[in-house]
């Protein structure tokens, strides 16, 4: 079924992953990255403040761009991500309590799973689309589009080690979008050049959109 958190996912194709020791720079990044083009953003709650800049940038940026909350691993995070205003949820990991909770909720999530028994469980427990986890190192676009075979029906987000020069190939595998951090980001959360983060989004944006 198709849902507007699909529809975007499947337009804009590329979520731009926030994770650092602290989420102090997130807000600032975040406006680099949706001036580059970028309309998915993931600021991990592993990040201390990542709630904090969660609200923050979803009240800057405009409405077009969804802001969620990446490695949700308990009830007590989607509660966390939900009242911190997240549009969307990935988790690292397959968990019923927390795809219910989140359905309670009204808070789509991008269910973290590997195998091909756990994508097809997160997809019948609820996800919104499954996060291939950690894709490169388990064979990156071939493992990708050996397991979507079986399963066409299952959107799938390839995340972990996707680089530029991927992202068109785990697009053509079937993937319905992929998510990138540090590949992405590099140091730019950590005090790196701005200018070159915008450069490097503009390129994966133009990567995510074919052209």
């Amino acid at each position: 079924m198709t849902t507007p958190f699909l529809e975007a996912l499947a337009r804009h194709r590329l979520v731009a992953i926030l994770r650092a020791a602290d989420a102090s720079r997130f807000a600032e990044v975040a406006s680099v990255l949706h001036g580059a083009g970028v309309r998915l953003l993931e600021a991990t709650l592993t990040t201390p403040g990542a709630p904090d800049a969660i609200t923050a940038i979803r009240k800057e940026l405009d409405a077009e761009t969804l802001v969620g909350a990446g490695s949700v691993r308990t009830v007590s995070d989607v509660d966390i991500a939900a009242d911190a205003g997240a549009d969307f949820l990935i988790t690292p990991t397959v968990s019923p309590a927390v795809l219910e909770h989140a359905a309670a909720r009204e808070v789509p999530v991008i269910c973290g799973a590997l195998t091909p028994t756990e994508i097809d469980q997160a997809w019948h427990a609820g996800a919104a689309a499954v996060k291939v986890f950690p894709a490169a190192a388990l064979g990156g676009v071939a493992y990708v589009h050996a397991v979507r075979a079986p399963m066409p029906d299952v959107p799938l987000v390839p995340t972990g080690g996707v680089y530029l020069t991927d992202v068109p190939k785990y697009l053509a595998a079937g993937a319905i979008a992929v998510a990138a951090a540090t590949p992405l980001l590099e140091d730019a959360l950590t005090g790196g050049s701005l200018d070159a983060l915008a450069a490097r989004a503009r390129e994966f944006v133009a990567a995510a959109s074919g052209s």
